[in-house]
């Protein structure tokens, strides 16, 4: 397991090097925040205009209604966007050059697919968010569980989308799960290592805003708020970008057996010694 883990930190250790030679990629998770953050503006803009806010905090079916609609409006933003990604790094290792546009040409091409699993995933996350509301602690553990089991057989879920001629939930499930299950050391090894990575850029960003907030005054605070600030949207961006490259490369060497991106010049046995 050792070895595994240090074969994860040096996949996203090259994946880093893709990052620096497309930096163009981080535009796209940028509109994905973007979008999302004005989609749910807009939500929450309709929700004050008529005046809702009681009725959506303490009508349950209502609040059930706000966390799907939530729900399917961040995954399938989020899913698109990560498409688009996934298709660039895809054909930077295959030599060529493409372009955003391109990436996002590419993910509308499969719009109906990314629907179908985002509706699914907020359907999913519903109906967990009712149990556990329901439920107690029971409903928190089975939450939990299930969160943890989904994560992971849905892992590779955006390169098949984009790299796969799949139709249907059950196909995109099944060759998620067995690409995971050739790759589950270094897949759940690389993931780490992209929160090692990023995640401390982001508390940094975070003790910045909030040294702003309580503790600075004038010029200074909007300085270092607006400095924290970005710190925590380069972390989202590159974690972003990073792991789709990962998993993009991780998901073409269990499928294919190509040696493409972080895993060119490596000895395939010391990449997945089991296979």
């Amino acid at each position: 397991m050792v070895g595994r883990f240090q074969r994860g930190l040096s996949i996203v250790d090259d994946s880093v090097d893709v990052f620096r030679d497309n930096p163009r990629l981080a535009l796209l998770p940028l509109l994905s925040l973007l979008s999302i953050g004005s989609a749910l503006a807009v939500v929450l803009g309709v929700v004050l205009q008529y005046h809702s806010l009681d009725t959506l905090i303490t009508n349950d079916l209502t609040q059930y209604a706000a966390i799907f609609i939530v729900m399917a409006v961040s995954s399938s933003v989020g899913v698109f966007f990560n498409a688009a990604v996934v298709h660039c790094v895809s054909r930077y290792f295959d030599g060529e050059d493409p372009s955003v546009r391109e990436g996002l040409a590419a993910a509308w091409q499969v719009r109906w697919k990314i629907a179908l699993w985002s509706v699914t995933a907020a359907t999913l996350g519903t109906v967990l968010y009712i149990i556990d509301d329901k439920l107690g602690p029971l409903g928190s553990l089975a939450r939990f569980l299930f969160d943890i089991a989904w994560a992971l057989l849905t892992y590779f879920v955006v390169p098949v989308i984009v790299l796969e001629d799949t139709d249907g939930l059950r196909p995109i499930l099944e060759q998620s799960g067995s690409a995971f299950r050739e790759t589950w050391g270094e897949s759940v090894s690389a993931s780490l290592g992209v929160s090692f990575v990023f995640f401390p850029i982001a508390v940094l960003g975070i003790i910045g805003i909030g040294w702003a907030y309580f503790l600075a005054s004038g010029t200074v605070a909007y300085v270092v708020g607006s400095l924290g600030f970005v710190l925590i949207v380069a972390s989202i961006v590159a974690t972003q970008v990073v792991g789709m490259i990962v998993r993009t490369a991780l998901y073409r060497y269990a499928t294919t057996g190509e040696q493409v991106g972080p895993f060119v010049g490596r000895e395939p046995n010391h990449v997945f010694p089991s296979k």
